[in-house]
């Protein structure tokens, strides 16, 4: 019951944090929005990169995957915006089922180039291939075909953003049961020495498929989460140009922690929109912070705060000895 209540308290002290901040500023609320669903999408590419090493390029696919199933589900199908999402989820899993198998046999440079020609795949198919059901360029518009959602009307930004932190909140208690647990264990050892997990007698490829169709999941996820909150989708969302964005926010925030994906969130989305306020090419800024970041603090943000929170404690404990 203790171990449970621990997994509980970080992610309910952060939820706390937000909502706190949403009352403080009110109209920033689609701001914090935004943060939730990019800290789902950043953490299901900690596991692929903070856990088990794997650098992947195709992000922005597996999110797509995720928002043309939600936007086409409710453009042409149905109305609920909650099955649309539960129908991103098994999308989610069901291509991490199909392409895991193929993708998680190659490594390093590898890996990451076929999953950024996933992207270039997922962007001609919601262009050219699919058109009729995508409106190519065009995009999606849907949000008038909505219906109310029992408990929580999703349609509403207000209602939308209660529904996001539950979600969040859901992630965030798994997560930091993965990060204690013997697969999160499993995950760290095959990014150590995977040749010495399988001289042990693990399964390796059925560890790497597992956390391969966990990111393809949170991924859509995030990507039903966006769909369903703005009521539109287009082919930008699936744009290989944007891999990097991913890649640079698990960076900040730092790679492999259970708070790093949503510290990187606020980091990168924070600064993005300061600096391009002033600025056009905000992606120089955010460059020059990364390089910072990858020299100086490379456990990010969160790393740095925690290194930062050790050495508060050693003080004082330093000077409670001095005063016994």
């Amino acid at each position: 019951m203790n171990k449970f209540l621990e997994y509980l308290r970080g992610p309910f002290i952060l939820i706390v944090l937000i909502v706190i901040s949403r009352y403080l500023f009110p109209s920033k609320m689609t701001f914090l929005v935004e943060i939730t669903t990019f800290s789902i999408y950043i953490i299901a590419n900690d596991i692929l990169y903070g856990y088990m090493g794997m650098v992947s390029f195709g992000q922005p696919f597996y999110l797509g995957v995720g928002a043309y199933t939600a936007a086409i589900y409710l453009a042409h199908i149905g109305h609920n915006p909650l099955i649309a999402i539960v129908l991103a989820i098994m999308m989610g899993f069901v291509i991490g089922g199909i392409l895991g198998p193929a993708y998680i046999r190659l490594r390093g440079d590898y890996f990451a180039l076929i999953n950024a020609a996933s992207c270039g795949m997922g962007l001609f198919l919601v262009e050219k291939t699919f058109l009729a059901f995508t409106r190519g360029d065009d995009g999606l518009w849907y949000r008038s075909r909505m219906h109310e959602t029992p408990l929580l009307d999703l349609r509403k930004p207000g209602e939308f953003f209660w529904f996001a932190m539950i979600v969040l909140f859901i992630v965030l208690v798994w997560y930091t049961w993965l990060n204690r647990s013997t697969l999160g264990a499993a995950f760290r050892a095959i990014k150590v020495n995977e040749s010495k997990m399988k001289f042990l007698g693990y399964n390796t490829f059925v560890i790497r498929w597992t956390g391969f169709t966990l990111n393809c999941v949170l991924a859509a996820l995030a990507g039903a989460m966006f769909a369903v909150n703005y009521g539109f989708v287009n082919p930008s969302i699936t744009a290989p140009d944007r891999a990097a964005e991913v890649l640079v926010a698990t960076l900040l925030g730092g790679a492999g922690s259970i708070y790093g994906p949503f510290f990187g969130t606020v980091a990168f989305i924070g600064l993005r929109d300061v600096v391009s306020t002033f600025v056009s090419r905000w992606e120089v800024a955010m460059g020059v912070l990364t390089i910072i970041v990858c020299f100086k603090f490379k456990g990010g943000v969160w790393g740095t705060l925690q290194s930062i929170g050790r050495k508060l404690r050693g003080l004082k404990g330093k000077f409670s000895a001095q005063n016994v």
